[in-house]
């Protein structure tokens, strides 16, 4: 029963399409991190999900409070302007090669 369990799983994973889900617009696909590495390309991939898209920068401080400084958003729910960020999601084929898995906004 268990292994029947694991082999059903392990089929079905093959046919799986990957995509991930947020309710905000993707703007970016940068290396930087203002908040790791202020002024500095950063070592991850992020997928910038900007609900401040007016009050980003490579240099911004955490210590300020950018929500305040922003007016715009590029999410469906408008209550806060916080700057959202996703590391990249690849899928390593069996080649070994990469992809970037994309994301979808609702």
């Amino acid at each position: 029963m268990k292994w029947s369990s694991v082999i059903a799983l392990a089929l079905s994973a093959t046919s799986v399409h990957a995509m991930l889900r947020f309710s905000c617009s993707q703007l970016v696909v940068d290396r930087l991190d203002p908040l790791v590495n202020p002024g500095a390309v950063g070592s991850l991939i992020c997928t910038r999900l900007l609900e401040e898209c007016n009050a980003f920068n490579t240099s911004m401080h955490p210590e300020n409070d950018l929500p305040a400084f922003s007016t715009c958003t590029s999410c469906t729910f408008s209550e806060d302007f916080s700057n959202h960020c996703t590391a990249a999601l690849y899928f390593r084929a069996r080649n070994g090669t990469f992809k970037r898995v994309p994301l979808m906004g609702n």
